[in-house]
């Protein structure tokens, strides 16, 4: 597996939070759905994003008033890239044409690979997650050790490869990667956390090991893209 850069963690969640400072999981059951991950606020039967149930067989449940794909993007969007706008937390994410956006699973937002071919057993995913933390004090290194926790409960053979924390002056952000089983597959997951203003802003890529680092490079930049008014 190839490590994520320290590049990779500061695109991800840095860029787009100095953005905002500045202006104020799963497994899947067929051929898409999100991985778990989990939430420090809440156990892992009660959060929704801890849940290992979610599957591309749910209906997103979003309103179109709420969340949906801009038609007319109010910034410029590469060639090949599609415009994802979510009203509810003001953010929007820039995502590959052939990629599937799926809302009301995990999160914000969930984005999934095509599959490689007619065999392809599980869709690699990227997911957004914004969690207020509802006054509680905690801080990047806190969550993910609460998070540490509860995966271990949810992910079989839950092992963890790497963590750090950002010691830049200034941020409370951290960095996981670790490997577990769901059913047959064998998954890498790569987690950042950046907090904020009381909110956990979180995103998760999700691969079969082989795939990792495959998609890591794609996946740096629709994370790159994540911008929040």
């Amino acid at each position: 597996m190839k490590k994520p850069s320290a590049k990779l963690l500061k695109m991800s969640l840095f860029l787009a939070l100095l953005a905002l400072a500045l202006s104020a999981c799963g497994g899947k059951d067929d051929k898409g759905g999100a991985s778990p991950s989990a939430s420090p606020s809440a156990s892992a039967s009660e959060s929704p994003s801890a849940s290992p149930s979610a599957s591309a067989s749910e209906s997103p449940s979003a309103s179109p008033s709420a969340s949906a794909e801009a038609s007319e993007p109010a910034q410029a969007v590469p060639a090949g890239y599609k415009l994802f706008e979510d009203k509810v937390h003001g953010t929007t994410i820039q995502y590959p044409e052939d990629w599937t956006l799926q809302e009301g699973v995990i999160g914000i937002a969930v984005f999934l690979a095509p599959p490689e071919d007619a065999n392809d057993p599980f869709s690699e995913n990227i997911n957004f997650i914004v969690e207020d933390l509802g006054g509680q004090s905690v801080s990047a290194k806190d969550y993910l050790e609460l998070t540490k926790q509860q995966l271990g409960q949810l992910i079989q053979d839950f092992t963890l490869v790497d963590e750090e924390v950002d010691t830049e002056e200034g941020s409370d952000a951290a960095y996981m990667a670790y490997t577990g089983k769901q059913g047959d597959l064998e998954l890498t997951w790569m987690q950042t956390v950046e907090i904020h203003e009381g909110k956990a802003y979180i995103i998760t890529f999700t691969a079969t090991r082989d795939s990792f680092d495959k998609y890591i490079e794609q996946v740096a930049e629709i994370a790159d893209s994540w911008t929040i008014n």
